[in-house]
């Protein structure tokens, strides 16, 4: 991305952990298996200190599963984390983005859509990487600093250019 680029010019594919020839693993991306116990997936999300985890089936993405999930689907209706399998109480509908989706657009959704998370995927509708709303604000307030900074320049008269 152009140092000059401000956050309209930001596409997905610029903020992404893992580029587009990386495959998926699990330092990009948390997967499991439907079949995986609620417990165990809740365990993996705190050891990597993420709020989400794609659900996989095969090389398909079958569903997403988050905090938020948890909260209302386990503890609020008083299910056992260690009895529920993670395909129970998933979200299935997936939406998901690809990486020339401008970053502003994918904030949008999230704010219409009421999530968190949106799997990153490739022109085969393969799980790339994952992006947050973490990872939007943090792409703002980066933006911000640097067209602060060039304002102070060019107001100083130090500006280059």
């Amino acid at each position: 991305m152009n140092p000059r680029d401000g956050l309209l010019d930001t596409r997905v594919k610029d903020i992404i952990r893992s580029g587009p020839a990386s495959p998926v693993d699990d330092e990009n991306v948390l997967t499991t298996a439907p079949s995986a116990t609620v417990f165990e997936c809740i365990g993996r999300m705190a050891e990597r200190d993420v709020g989400s985890i794609v659900v996989m089936e095969g090389d398909s993405i079958a569903g997403l599963f988050t905090e938020r999930d948890y909260m209302q689907r386990i503890a609020l209706e008083g299910r056992s984390s260690d009895e529920t399998e993670v395909q129970e109480v998933m979200i299935e509908d997936v939406v998901t983005v690809r990486l020339n989706k401008p970053l502003e657009e994918c904030l949008r959704l999230m704010t219409r859509l009421r999530c968190r998370h949106l799997p990153v995927v490739d022109e085969d509708g393969s799980l790339m990487d994952i992006i947050s709303i973490g990872d939007g604000v943090k792409q703002i307030i980066e933006t911000a600093q640097r067209e602060t900074s060039r304002l102070r320049q060019y107001v100083t008269g130090t500006y280059a250019g």
